[in-house]
């Protein structure tokens, strides 16, 4: 019998916290993930540090033509692709008043534009091998939040785009999973959360363990976006 082959998995963000953890668990399990990210030095050390092949493609996902030349090297390479895990994105708070016209464009165009754009360039592909999406959107698309007017507005566009690409995907064969985390100890916290907050927070090994399940889920179960909370929350003391 013809051994099926590795499952191939875009992953943007790959280079650190949420992304290179849903890229490590994904590559414990077999796939073969393309790395997507700004710095090409952060990406190869990432690649590197995985289990099984990996490739490290330095892009910026908001230029124009960038997310068309990541599927097309990843299909050149590998001959499919079977999952994109959008996990790249920005965190930058400013109160609704503050909020200047390039801090909004910049905060959108990176968490919901280039989204949209690297879905539509492997739409096709995703197609012929019924494959799957996966966003990484934010606890912020469902819960308020001072200070994150935009951020907060860019993930709730991306929880409702996900929920526009389930129906569109079905009849195409393709599953779309939207994961709502809470606060997660990634870089994105530096200089915003003391130590004390962040050693509270979630391990991002434990959210790409999650990701990573929830694409290995039976193909017949239909997955509504998922919020995940640390089980105390990391501003507050710890109960005694």
């Amino acid at each position: 019998m013809k051994a099926r082959p590795a499952p191939v998995a875009v992953v943007t963000g790959g280079g650190s916290g949420i992304g290179l953890a849903c890229a490590a668990a994904l590559s414990a399990r077999g796939a073969v993930c393309v790395l997507v990210g700004r710095r090409e030095d952060r990406l190869q050390a990432a690649a590197e540090s995985l289990g099984s092949p990996a490739a490290a493609v330095a892009a910026d996902l908001t230029e124009p033509g960038e997310p068309e030349r990541i599927v097309s090297e990843a299909v050149a390479a590998h001959g499919r692709l079977d999952v994109i895990v959008h996990s790249a994105g920005t965190f930058e708070k400013a109160a609704a008043a503050e909020v200047t016209a390039d801090h909004w464009q910049h905060v959108m165009d990176i968490n919901l534009g280039a989204v949209m754009a690297l879905t539509r360039a492997g739409w096709e592909p995703l197609a012929a091998a019924g494959g799957q999406i996966v966003l990484i959107s934010s606890i912020a698309a469902v819960q308020a939040f001072e200070g994150n007017a935009a951020y907060a507005a860019s993930k709730g566009g991306l929880n409702a785009l996900g929920e526009v690409l389930r129906l569109e995907g079905r009849d195409r064969g393709i599953r779309v999973i939207t994961v709502c985390p809470a606060q997660i100890d990634t870089e994105l916290w530096v200089q915003k959360a003391p130590n004390r907050v962040r050693e509270r927070m979630m391990p991002a090994t434990g959210v790409g363990e999650l990701v990573a399940e929830l694409i290995g889920t039976d193909r017949r179960i239909d997955i509504a976006p998922v919020v995940i909370r640390p089980v105390h929350d990391p501003w507050q003391d710890p109960p005694p």
